[in-house]
């Protein structure tokens, strides 16, 4: 079987543009927005866009997101910038699924976090002819110079302007808020249940399929297809169950992050590699095609293997562990990520 090509998310019929004020050369007349940086678009995120959607509907007003590129804390903590857990294509592909019609992109520039929140209020939100019906975010959110703008000063201008504001509660679990910040510390541990916990649906990792060092299907009789990784924040090193997507084809897949400790000879050092090996059987032709994998389990961390029949003998005994974790994810359906 030969795999082409193609995209794994659609986010057709979504207006996307850089300023409110640009929605009117799609119609739009009358908006609410969701506001926020929304990286991972976790659980507590969705409160923010459902709380939003409700309003929309409520008010005859077109649903839309207000967001920002690149992430805030890499243009204001440079030296470290934090992963990001979804690509931008992505965000807007979940986006557009969640019922959400338009987005808008500001640029986040050193200028854009100098503005007060005043002038981000009149500069960037309510200008042009699109009517803000409505802006919703979390009880939590912070903008403007020194974060000096927040809740209480958005529900006093909406007072005055004109405009509904709802503050969403943040989302907690037994440990606290469910935050971006939570989900990338889990996948650096490896922890993809967690992770999946906090952002409602598989965490995932998306990229292209290139050629590797070739051992897998000679050596290890395991072929893989080996991600360069283009969107998400990789696992930590390890084996883990999950679901490849290609072209929208599923397959069940077990996924080895790591170094190749075992063909340490190989290349010297090397970089960490993403590799997947397809459960169904086969050896489908997937270069060149763009590939999903959203992480359903860690089986184990990496090892160095004695031998390579060693290795692929631990691989086989991966292989049925992820199958039995698929199969049992399937019973209460996992989403993807």
């Amino acid at each position: 079987m030969t795999v082409s090509p193609g995209t794994n998310w659609d986010a057709a019929g979504l207006v996307c543009c850089g300023s409110p004020a640009e929605l009117a050369k799609s119609g739009v007349r009358d908006v609410v927005f969701a506001i926020g940086t929304f990286d991972g678009l976790h659980r507590g995120h969705l409160a923010v866009i459902r709380t939003m959607l409700d309003e929309s509907r409520r008010l005859n007003a077109t649903p839309a997101v207000l967001t920002f590129r690149p992430h805030p804390r890499a243009v204001l903590a440079p030296d470290n910038p934090p992963p990001l857990l979804v690509s931008p294509e992505r965000k807007l592909a979940i986006l557009a699924s969640l019922g959400v019609r338009a987005v808008v992109t500001l640029p986040f520039t050193p200028e854009f976090a100098a503005l007060s929140p005043e002038q981000f209020l009149t500069r960037c939100l309510l200008t042009g002819s699109v009517r803000v019906r409505g802006l919703c975010a979390g009880s939590r959110w912070r903008f403007g110079s020194h974060c000096a703008g927040d809740a209480a000063f958005l529900e006093a201008r909406s007072r005055e302007l004109g405009f509904v504001f709802r503050a969403v509660p943040e989302v907690c679990d037994e440990d606290g808020v469910v935050s971006s910040t939570r989900i990338r510390e889990a996948l650096a541990r490896g922890d993809v249940a967690f992770a999946a916990r906090c952002l409602g649906r598989r965490p995932a990792i998306t990229g292209v399929v290139v050629g590797g060092f070739g051992v897998a299907g000679t050596q290890l009789h395991c072929p893989t297809a080996n991600l360069d990784v283009r969107g998400g924040m990789v696992p930590a090193n390890g084996v883990y169950a999950a679901v490849a997507v290609v072209a929208g084809e599923r397959f069940p897949a077990v996924v080895n992050i790591g170094v190749a400790p075992t063909f340490g000879s190989y290349g010297g050092t090397v970089p960490v590699r993403v590799e997947a090996h397809l459960l169904t059987g086969g050896s489908p032709d997937l270069y060149g095609a763009e590939m999903a994998l959203g992480f359903a389990a860690r089986i184990r961390g990496e090892v160095r293997f004695p031998s390579p029949s060693a290795l692929a003998e631990r691989i086989r005994e991966d292989m049925r562990l992820a199958r039995t974790i698929l199969h049992e994810q399937a019973q209460i359906s996992v989403p993807e990520g």
